[in-house]
């Protein structure tokens, strides 16, 4: 890769890829006004905001030869969120229409040739990035360039002994710490740790030869591109799931002395494998989880988001509290559908607007009734949609944090991020995969609908005893590859029985709460491992 110059990054970014154009007067900002700027990284001489003010926003990037963190284009850069580097030297002169990649390597800010960056390239940088451990919460700077050619040679690399073991670290690196960050796993409906334990057990015991069914059908990466072509498919979160919860479960039997770490390699690779070529494909950038890329998914692209937000409503007081009150009443009612778990909510984004600090968020519920979990306890309920995406813009400035987790969960601060939305759209799905778009005066009735299906769910579950609950939750978490068998149309290729091996489990010790806290949080946070995965190999 050819370096062309290096400068102070204006803040932490991903790697961009555009082509040059200079900016030298006042006339050069006017003539491309009406010009789709997206792609385009400005090249200017001053640190000053007040020249590229009108196009600002729409740039791809900006390289400035003077100007230090504390100048106008530095900050305000930062707000809009375009790649900046200021005081930048370059070692010669970069005509228009050059294409460079901005990047971050060690803090400084590069402007280099994409020209001479091959695949093998992009690999090696892309396994030390995997390699690297990060801050107190595995959080380390993506800075990879990604995209076309690089990425397909990247998911067609060989999962080789060295590279599993340095990806199973990886992913161990980063779900411990969010383990201990997210709140406790309690419920006085269901028995979490027991049917925790249990599901990721199963799943350990269950998903290579399901994934070996849906491979044969559909590959991974296709499977995994299909699903970036909009929203309410399958979550991102279930795909997270996949490798985690299976190395979730191998963790647990390996606190239980029924397996050693060494045990089940290829087993291991299947799965490890299939999760990150599906991942990798629908993510499209390179990164694995919403860490890897700050805290963000923007899966969905442009198009997209532009005709999801294009029949987005301006709230008023009125529909502001409508749509609060629809939230709330679908987030609870998922919340319960999905047996006190989040895995029916998932956010992604957020999605820059085109002007000012705008940002969009795109919520998916990704199921209300009957659906390809076949979840026997959603058999009777008849909910007005079978799933909701609710589209939220808000102004970014008005949050001194923002995160959206691995569990697709947005946090921010202060903490009412739609006290701050003024502008969204509520789309629901009909049974036949179809979308609608649902009016605001519409909303109170869904909100109403959802409740009634609430209370009669509800009281099933009470009805349920302690190891129905149990079983009814283990099946939900355990049925995370039925969306992804039904993409594939082998849905009744797959057994989804429950694997003997794990029933031999319950009642002893899974019945037991603090048996199954032990053995759950001995396997994953209680011990002085880096991460929350063993190595492969023992010496690793």
């Amino acid at each position: 890769m050819s370096i062309l110059g290096k400068g102070n990054p204006s803040y932490s970014f991903a790697p961009v890829t555009g082509t040059v154009h200079h900016f030298r007067s006042p006339d050069d900002v006017i003539a491309s006004l009406d010009s789709d700027l997206e792609s385009t990284i400005a090249l200017v001489a001053s640190g000053g905001t007040t020249f590229l003010s009108p196009i600002l926003g729409r740039l791809g990037g900006i390289v400035c030869l003077d100007g230090t963190l504390r100048s106008h284009l530095a900050i305000v850069s930062r707000e809009f969120e375009v790649p900046c580097l200021v005081g930048t030297e370059l070692s010669e002169d970069i005509p228009d229409g050059t294409e460079v990649t901005l990047r971050i390597e060690e803090q400084t800010g590069v402007v280099a040739s994409p020209d001479t960056e091959t695949g093998s390239d992009v690999s090696a940088a892309w396994w030390e990035y995997i390699r690297r451990v990060g801050d107190e919460i595995a959080v380390k700077d993506f800075m990879v360039d990604v995209t076309g050619a690089a990425l397909e040679a990247l998911i067609s690399e060989e999962l080789t002994d060295d590279r599993l073991d340095d990806l199973v670290q990886h992913m161990g690196r980063a779900f411990k710490p969010e383990l201990t960050r997210r709140s406790g796993f309690t419920s006085e409906l269901f028995p979490m740790l027991p049917y925790m334990s249990l599901s990721v057990i199963e799943d350990f015991h269950s998903y290579v030869d399901r994934i070996r069914v849906i491979e044969a059908a559909v590959p991974a990466e296709e499977l995994g591109r299909r699903l970036r072509e909009g929203p309410n498919k399958v979550s991102p979160l279930w795909i997270w799931m996949i490798g985690y919860h299976f190395l979730c479960g191998r963790e647990c039997l390996i606190q239980m002395g029924t397996i050693e770490p060494g045990d089940h390699r290829e087993d291991i690779r299947t799965v490890v494998d299939f999760w990150r070529r599906l991942t990798l494909a629908h993510r499209g950038d390179g990164t694995l989880d919403y860490k890897d890329a700050g805290f963000t998914n923007r899966y969905l692209s442009t198009a997209v988001v532009e005709e999801l937000v294009g029949a987005a409503t301006v709230l008023d007081a009125t529909t502001a509290k409508s749509l609060k009150r629809l939230n709330a009443t679908v987030s609870g009612y998922s919340f319960l559908y999905f047996c006190d778990s989040r895995v029916g909510i998932c956010d992604s984004g957020p999605y820059p607007r085109p002007t000012g600090n705008r940002q969009t968020i795109v919520r998916d519920y990704l199921s209300l009734g009957p659906s390809s979990w076949a979840y026997p306890w959603t058999d009777d309920l008849d909910p007005p949609y079978t799933g909701l995406t609710m589209v939220l813009t808000f102004d970014r400035s008005k949050f001194t944090e923002f995160e959206i987790n691995d569990w697709g969960t947005t946090f921010t601060e202060p903490d009412q991020l739609l006290a701050v939305v003024d502008e969204a759209a509520v789309y629901g799905y009909r049974a036949d995969g179809t979308r609608e778009l649902i009016a605001p005066e519409d909303w109170p009735s869904v909100a109403a609908d959802l409740s009634r299906c609430h209370m009669g769910l509800y009281q099933k579950f009470a009805t349920m005893d302690r190891s129905d609950r149990i079983l009814a939750a283990t099946t939900m978490y355990t049925s995370g590859l039925r969306p992804f068998a039904a993409q594939a149309g082998v849905t009744d290729h797959v057994d989804w029985e429950m694997s003997p091996k794990t029933l031999a489990l319950y009642p002893d010790p899974f019945d037991d709460d603090d048996k199954a806290a032990a053995i759950f949080g001995g396997a994953l946070v209680a011990h002085d491992m880096p991460g929350s995965f063993s190595p492969i190999r023992p010496n690793s």
